[in-house]
């Protein structure tokens, strides 16, 4: 109880501020506090169902200088005070020019276009695709390493080929990361490297590719200091993104290794937008943890919408069928409330 009425203070005290005009806030432009409350309820056919609270943050952010000749230097802090309290991003970027920057700290990761290019609020589903859940350490990821789709480490970024009205083709990001979990120091002494490129033929369309490279030490051997004790496991994938005024549509492939074991997934969604505050979508996953050997299959076939009453007021509903291994099929019905500050 007293966790939850500081989290409603702090998200109270987010909002009066957010809420001043410009002109009453001159000093927002180095420090600029946000934040959103994400709570819903959902149930199945078996009649198992529950009340949650799915995101509840605060954020800082700001630009320190901009510049010309000095570039731009910004930063953002990120608190989570759902479930457990903990620090979801911290960083620091300095983006020399349009085609160089470096990013320090903790951040989501540049593997896949799903869970680095959308947040929570920009996401058309409620849940983030399998894909993301299992393969960018967002949810049940495979590896048992949960960090939001988040790491820490380094990252450097930039755009390149500009066309005449100020729109880049090409976007590049090469990280460096500890690989251990947000929060958390390097614990194996080796580090995960992922790369990504994203092409823009047209503002509205992406289209990308990922390779990530990750050693880590063998669970069955503690602590890991010879080779044989270390395993290997890597990323690679790619997609598209068209994210108009009117629709939507997304699909993406990632396959990877995990302890000797090859695993992929898939996923595509399309919608059409009504208006700014109405917009209808589905989306089909799919999920294998070994694609060599049968009855590993996730299929998840995903239908629903959003509407915004208010500007700062959006709200989710979505029906899933869920199709796990091992397991009768089920119906999910699932609404979120999401408050924006």
């Amino acid at each position: 109880m007293k966790k939850l009425f500081l989290t409603l203070s702090l998200l109270l005290a987010v909002a009066s501020l957010a809420g001043l005009s410009a002109q009453e806030r001159p000093w927002m432009k180095y420090i600029n506090p946000s934040g959103y409350f994400q709570a819903g309820y959902n149930t199945d056919q078996n009649f198992n169902n529950t009340f949650y609270i799915k995101r509840a943050r605060l954020a800082i952010a700001g630009t320190l200088f901009e510049g010309q000749n000095f570039g731009k230097f910004e930063y953002k802090v990120q608190a989570e005070f759902a479930n457990s309290p903990k620090l979801v991003d911290y960083f620091i970027k300095y983006t020399v020019c349009d085609e160089f920057g470096v990013q320090l700290g903790q951040f989501k990761t540049p593997l896949s276009i799903e869970n680095s290019e959308y947040a929570p609020l920009k996401l058309e589903m409620i849940d983030y695709s399998l894909l993301v859940q299992r393969f960018c350490r967002m949810g049940a990821d495979v590896t048992g390493l949960n960090s939001t789709g988040r790491e820490m480490g380094l990252q450097f970024y930039g755009k390149a080929m500009k066309l005449d009205e100020g729109h880049f083709l090409m976007r590049y990001n090469v990280a460096i990361f500890n690989g251990s979990g947000i929060n958390k120091t390097d614990d194996d002494k080796r580090k995960d490297i992922m790369a990504r490129v994203m092409f823009f033929p047209i503002p509205e369309l992406s289209v990308g590719g990922y390779y990530c490279r990750s050693v880590g030490p063998h669970p069955d051997v503690a602590p890991a200091y010879n080779d044989y004790d270390w395993f290997i496991f890597d990323r690679y994938g790619g997609g598209f993104a068209y994210d108009s005024k009117f629709a939507w549509f997304r699909a993406e492939y990632m396959a990877g290794h995990t302890e000797g074991y090859r695993g992929e997934g898939a996923y595509g969604t399309l919608g059409y937008k009504f208006n700014s505050k109405i917009g209808l979508g589905a989306r089909y996953d799919y999920f294998t943890i070994n694609s060599r050997e049968a009855g590993h299959v996730q299929q998840y076939i995903t239908a629903g919408g959003y509407w915004y009453p208010h500007d700062r007021l959006r709200v989710q509903l979505n029906y899933t069928y869920k199709m796990d291994p091992g397991v009768e099929p089920v119906h999910f019905i699932n609404l979120m409330t999401s408050i924006i500050l």
